[in-house]
């Protein structure tokens, strides 16, 4: 294969590192930015999110919780139960945090309604996401969405019990620093003192029916991208044992990979001109990427053949990666286009802006900043739940200083970006792909050198333009 093999898996991976930290830095972003809080205790709340799954994905093995298990993934009546109204308790204490009673009668829509409709929504909401999660038992997806809804309602109380007191009280940064490390102390050993310092994980069934065979989404899938005379083809594999079996293999002709990049600058340029000439929540940077990886995905679909491994080559290349890992990057894409959407289309996202660029001004006129500040938290917690579930899956183990050892390349994130939401999603990839390909670009480095190389990286950076990569 060639040497850029190991150059290209180095920056996949530094996508999925980029991921996760990003998925941790926006929460940590949004708080800093909008509530004043260096809140050096997001990563505990990443590790709070990691366990809270447990009690879906493996109640057994969750002290005190384990008296209603039924099985190491089984719970009865009683635990189905607990489980059902935590879900639903969470979905009400996230809109009981926007406004009190007055919210959950919907007073915080922003519009006109019945207390009696907007009362019954919000218990209607609770009830189908407690229902989802009572359906889903014990598995992954179910896990996940308990853990979101429950740090969602938790992690505001920090706010609102804590850290409002001390900004009421004009304290200096300094001292939001120090309330901050003793939060995450708080947390971490609490969290300790229920589960015990063994190392856990979660049980998920990682086989899926695809195409009429089965599909192992954690194992490592080989990519092998083979050029030659006659076109292109990409041949997919999956590790066995020793052995490497065809998943399939699709065949384009140059015809066929000449049209597909064609129409491809076409959609992406026509794309890019319309979203420059009018306003919109989607950029015109955004909108020609997102249009050209549309016709990428389509016109691949459409015209790829079967397709066989040619003898001779021109150039060939190899990608190892696994379904869990692309998973993870989509889903950090998708949580971003949904937090994208908030900001630019929503009137509560413009109040965060607003809030964001001036609170005092924004009281003036009539933004309800303390709402605001909520909302902020709330996101911040499901974000690290998100997160902290997804990290915990994917290093196989769940640890009391799981969060904590990703605490650092997040803030190196929000610091490189500038401080703000955006600028953190930049700047996390930017670490995430220093952390990565420095470990790969320096011969004799091991992984243990991942995050210094990082900060080396934001030092050269800062040294340069130290405002952070989007600062002004």
């Amino acid at each position: 294969m060639a040497p850029s093999a190991g150059l290209l898996n180095a920056i996949l991976t530094g996508l999925v590192t980029g991921s996760i930290i990003a998925l941790g830095a926006i929460g940590l972003s949004l708080v800093y930015d909008i509530a004043e809080v260096p809140n050096f205790a997001h990563g505990d709340l990443l590790t709070l999110g990691a366990y809270t799954a447990l009690l879906v994905n493996k109640p057994q093995s969750v002290p005190l919780f384990d008296v209603f298990a039924t099985g190491p993934r089984a719970v009865g009546a009683t635990g189905a139960g607990l489980l059902f109204a935590a879900t639903a308790a969470g979905v009400l204490g996230s809109v009981y945090h926007l406004g009190g009673v007055d919210a959950i009668r919907g007073g915080w829509w922003g519009v006109d309604v019945s207390p009696t409709v907007g009362t019954a929504t919000h218990v209607g909401l609770a009830v189908a996401v407690g229902g989802l999660v009572v359906a889903g038992l014990p598995s992954y997806p179910a896990a996940l969405l308990f853990s979101v809804v429950v740090l969602g309602a938790v992690v505001p109380l920090t706010e609102s019990v804590v850290f409002r007191k001390f900004r009421e009280k004009d304290v200096e940064l300094a001292m939001m620093l120090i309330v901050s490390l003793a939060m995450a102390f708080i947390i971490r050993f609490s969290i300790q003192t229920v589960f015990g310092g063994d190392i856990r994980f979660y049980e998920v069934d990682t086989t899926i029916q695809a195409a009429g065979s089965s599909v192992n989404f954690t194992f490592a899938k080989f990519i092998d991208l083979l050029v030659s005379s006659n076109g292109v083809v990409v041949n997919v594999l999956e590790t066995r044992g020793t052995e490497n079996l065809q998943l399939f293999a699709l065949g384009y002709g140059w015809l066929e990979v000449i049209g597909i990049l064609g129409v491809t600058a076409l959609v992406a340029g026509a794309a890019y001109r319309r979203r420059r000439d009018t306003a919109g929540v989607v950029g015109p940077r955004l909108a020609a990427g997102l249009g050209g990886v549309a016709v990428l995905i389509v016109g691949g679909a459409l015209l790829a053949g079967g397709g066989t491994v040619p003898s001779e080559t021109l150039y060939e290349t190899r990608l190892r990666t696994s379904p869990l890992r692309l998973g993870i990057i989509l889903i950090a894409l998708a949580l971003m286009g949904f937090l994208h959407y908030l900001l630019q289309a929503t009137t509560l996202g413009k109040a965060m802006r607003a809030t964001s660029d001036n609170r005092e001004l924004a009281m003036i006129r009539g933004i309800n900043t303390r709402r605001v500040m909520m909302v902020v938290w709330i996101i911040a917690g499901m974000f690290a739940a998100v997160a902290g579930v997804l990290l915990g899956f994917l290093f196989s183990n769940i640890t009391i200083n799981l969060g904590f050892f990703l605490l650092l390349p997040m803030f190196a994130g929000v610091i490189l970006g500038g401080i703000s939401v955006y600028g953190a999603i930049l700047g996390s990839y930017v670490v995430g792909l220093a952390m990565e390909v420095g470990i790969f670009a320096i011969p004799g480095l091991s992984a243990t050198y991942r995050v210094p190389v990082a900060f080396v990286v934001l030092l050269l950076v800062l040294l340069i333009k130290p405002e952070g990569i989007t600062g002004d």
